[in-house]
């Protein structure tokens, strides 16, 4: 087990390198100069030589792998630089917005399992009935829909038609509601359809006949092994999304007004804020390398013959 882990930790920090090397490349590779942006939003009629000056203390000057090194030798420190916008440190900056953007995800993540759960079981235990083709229709639209496009059907529905909700209203638990429905829907649909046919896959194998001819009730088998059997895959899934939702929430708080990580990044890349983009990238990926590492936990806990499958006894 611990084997598996380290080896698992080896291969997320080099995920790690290499999303920082690719963010910190396409950061530089823009054709707006993050020094000229900084002038012109602090100096009046900012002079070329002014510019250069600044490029200088910024370190802009310097080539890109020299850039790179220097920010990760300090970001391995727990520096992260300070923000051209806001002037303060990049990592108190992500610490401020984080709570809000965890609280829309973790509620989120609340609606992915409550609705997730009985639907997909309901479906593969009424295959081809009218329950499942209704949740089949529905799901294929839920995944469909962009979650910007979701976002503002859902605020025009809820909060200009039927006025439930205002239109900006955070610091309330009323509030979540709609951002993290519209964050949680297009994982739902896809979840529902992926579990639905991990459970039918699992009916049909030798141990539900095996427990069948043992006069096991169809309850107990569903619940303590088909289910035990399906979950694997959707807890991979489960915490691969939660990496995505993190990642993905920028539209949907854009939309909401929401301050939170997401919208922060994209106030940085408008910006050209390189300290606070490359600082809210690796706190994602290192979230997301960590959500995939719970997974795989998880996962072997649930059934330890994975780790026999892979080699690790």
């Amino acid at each position: 087990m611990l084997r598996y882990i380290s080896n698992r930790l080896i291969g997320l920090i080099i995920v790690l390198i290499g999303v920082t090397v690719l963010t910190f490349i396409f950061s530089n590779i823009s054709t707006v100069d993050p020094a000229e942006a900084f002038a012109r939003r602090n100096i009046l009629n900012p002079t070329p030589m002014q510019i250069e000056e600044l490029r200088e203390e910024m370190g802009l000057n310097l080539p890109v792998y020299r850039q790179y090194f220097h920010w990760m030798g300090e970001s391995m420190k727990g520096n992260l630089g300070i923000s051209l916008l806001t002037k303060n440190p990049v990592s108190a900056d992500i610490a401020k917005k984080m709570p809000a953007t965890l609280s829309i995800v973790g509620m989120a993540f609340f609606w992915i399992v409550v609705i997730t759960l009985p639907i997909s079981i309901l479906s593969a235990v009424k295959q081809n009935g009218v329950f499942d083709h209704v949740a089949r229709v529905i799901t294929i639209f839920g995944i469909s829909m962009p979650n910007f496009w979701l976002g503002f059907i859902m605020l025009i529905a809820f909060a200009v038609v039927v006025p439930i909700f205002n239109v900006v209203d955070y610091g309330n638990f009323k509030s979540i509601i709609l951002p993290s429905l519209t964050l949680a829907i297009p994982v739902i649909s896809s979840s529902i359809r992926l579990f639905r046919a991990t459970i039918l896959l699992n009916m049909n194998k030798d141990f539900v006949t095996y427990a069948k001819a043992r006069g096991i009730s169809k309850t107990n088998i569903i619940w303590k092994h088909i289910l035990k059997n399906s979950l694997p895959p959707m807890i991979t899934l489960m915490c691969q999304n939660l990496g995505y939702m993190i990642a993905g929430s920028a539209i949907v708080e854009s939309v909401f007004s929401w301050p939170g990580i997401g919208s922060h990044l994209v106030e940085a890349i408008v910006g050209r804020d390189l300290p606070t983009i490359n600082g809210c990238v690796l706190v994602i990926a290192v979230i997301f390398v960590l959500s995939n590492l719970f997974a795989d936990v998880v996962n072997i806990m649930l059934n330890p013959k994975i780790l026999n499958e892979q080699g690790e006894f």
